[in-house]
């Protein structure tokens, strides 16, 4: 899929543009910015001028920007990631027979993390966004930490249940409210790079979670706990102690967040960046609960929560839930294959960072999903066949590595492709929550129930449905989502620039958002 120019090719345009952009910047005089933004605009143009001069001071201080944001946001979702993977760690101990669960009741309690998880994921958003990160999202991780710690203590279905109910309750405000912070601080060609190192600490988590697991193994019955007790007792304390310290150590929004790591002008720059990038009209920033709608009633909305939920969280789900049995079905002892699930994701590590430099390169989100979508599918094509053959268990675990690569390397282009695409900030926070919303539910309930433990160890059925919903779901809305975002660009393009100079007010141009005639989708 080739990239639709990000500027209206119109005779006689006199646009500027600015690098990375997703608009077309009108000059100055064309728009009737008011005076305030007028002020703030020309004060951008000044720093960017002066800090992008010297293009390895530039790269500096947007690294020393990435050591700041992105360690705690990183830290949160691989404590948060630590435990969805031990739900499937703990299931290859003693687990079920110590709560008396059969494997279909295991399967139900991950069902209903879905449904408090899914639910809550927009009002977290918006609240978010009225709170701020540091806060909101600090209070969620020492929440579901004090849940993870008392899961160890878990005596039956029941229990097991309410235990995840209430971590989907906590939970759900991480994953698209990191998506969404770091939205507000970078730009279209840096974004997606910097959520690929965000997601990655879903990968380092299978690979830690699964060495933790390994290394409890040696503790049963030491002190009169089991070993799964042990992974929720370690994993509990963890999130708990650095929740609280990120109350201090979190980064906040743009507008709201102060740092001694850089200057007064440094961080001028670091809000107003953002802010400008995309011309003098800067979008409506206004905290409103209207927007909420706005984004529900939006097409964007749910071609992105089909990639989420058929072509990201059905396959990653069943997998990190599955992956412990599956290896150790290929004749592994229960805890030699907690330490063999930590290779491929760190195979995926790599992978996911790779694609998303790429992307933000070239600003082909389409394209990036669309191999992802290869990768992962080509190891299930592999892998589902070689089940049926036990000597070929070498052949199996090569596979899983380009599944969990494959389905892993979608996440941060689904996320960024909506974050740069919805302009108004309260909008978008709305926005990713919602998609979030339905493609958590749908693929996480469906994800959590397709590899039936009765099918093991071939999942006859579990892999017919993962191959649909990913071709109709991840390949067919990808190419959907392309193909609408490219007819707006061209239908823009052809607008004449003499029609659109003043026409438009300033506090028109913000309210329209993406929908302003100067705005263009990234593809």
């Amino acid at each position: 899929m080739e990239k639709t120019s990000a500027s209206p090719k119109v005779a006689g345009s006199d646009l500027d543009e600015e690098a990375g952009s997703t608009y077309a910047v009108a000059p100055l005089e064309a728009t009737q910015v008011g005076a305030t933004h007028a002020a703030e605009y020309r004060e951008y143009q000044q720093l960017h001028a002066r800090f992008t001069s010297d293009k390895k001071a530039f790269g500096r201080m947007i690294r020393k920007l990435d050591l700041r944001i992105l360690p705690m946001l990183f830290l949160y979702y691989l404590l948060n990631s630590l435990d969805k993977s031990n739900a499937g760690n703990v299931k290859i101990y003693s687990f079920l027979a110590d709560t008396h669960m059969t494997s279909t009741q295991f399967n139900l309690a991950l069902t209903w993390y879905f449904f408090t998880y899914a639910g809550l994921e927009a009002p977290s958003n918006m609240i978010m966004r009225r709170v701020g990160p540091r806060i909101w999202l600090s209070f969620l991780v020492t929440c579901w930490g004090a849940v993870t710690l008392g899961s160890a203590w878990v005596k039956s279905y029941g229990d097991y249940c309410a235990a995840r109910v209430m971590l989907g309750f906590f939970e759900a405000g991480l994953f698209q409210g990191c998506f969404y912070t770091l939205s507000c601080w970078y730009l279209s060609s840096e974004l997606q790079t910097r959520c690929a190192w965000w997601y990655s600490a879903t990968m380092l988590s299978g690979a830690f979670g699964g060495l933790l697991a390994y290394a409890v193994g040696g503790l049963q019955g030491h002190l009169g706990l089991q070993q799964w007790q042990y992974l929720f007792i370690i994993e509990g304390i963890l999130t708990i102690f650095f929740g609280l310290i990120g109350f201090w150590l979190c980064p906040d929004f743009p507008e709201a967040w102060r740092s001694r790591w850089f200057s007064d002008d440094e961080m001028r720059y670091l809000q107003l960046r953002v802010k400008y990038k995309d011309g003098p009209v800067p979008p409506d920033d206004t905290f409103r609960w209207s927007a909420f709608f706005e984004a529900v009633k939006d097409w964007k909305t749910y071609f992105i929560a089909s990639l989420l939920a058929f072509g990201g969280s059905v396959p990653t789900y069943s997998v990190n839930y599955t992956l412990a049995t599956m290896v150790n079905s290929l004749g592994y002892s229960s805890i030699t294959a907690q330490a063999m699930t930590a290779p491929p994701y760190v195979f995926a590590f790599f992978c996911v960072i790779a694609i998303a430099i790429y992307s933000d390169k070239y600003q082909c989100r389409a394209r990036s999903l669309l191999i992802s979508y290869t990768v992962g599918t080509t190891g299930v094509v592999i892998l589902w066949p070689s089940l049926y053959y036990p000597n070929l268990a070498g052949l199996s675990y090569f596979a899983l590595f380009l599944v969990v690569a494959g389905y892993n390397m979608q996440a941060p282009a689904v996320g960024s492709w909506l974050g740069t695409n919805v302009r108004n900030p309260a909008k978008r926070a709305a926005a990713m929550g919602w998609q979030s919303t339905w493609g958590q539910l749908f693929g996480g309930c469906i994800g959590a129930n397709i590899f039936i433990g009765s099918e093991a160890p071939t999942y006859r059925s579990g892999f017919i449905i993962l191959l649909v919903l990913v071709a109709v779901g991840g390949f067919g809305a990808c190419i959907g989502n392309w193909y609408c975002l490219r007819a707006s660009n061209l239908k823009k393009d052809k607008i004449p620039l003499e029609e659109l100079e003043g026409k438009y007010t300033d506090e028109e141009l913000a309210k329209m958002g993406e929908y302003s005639p100067y705005f263009r989708y990234i593809l």
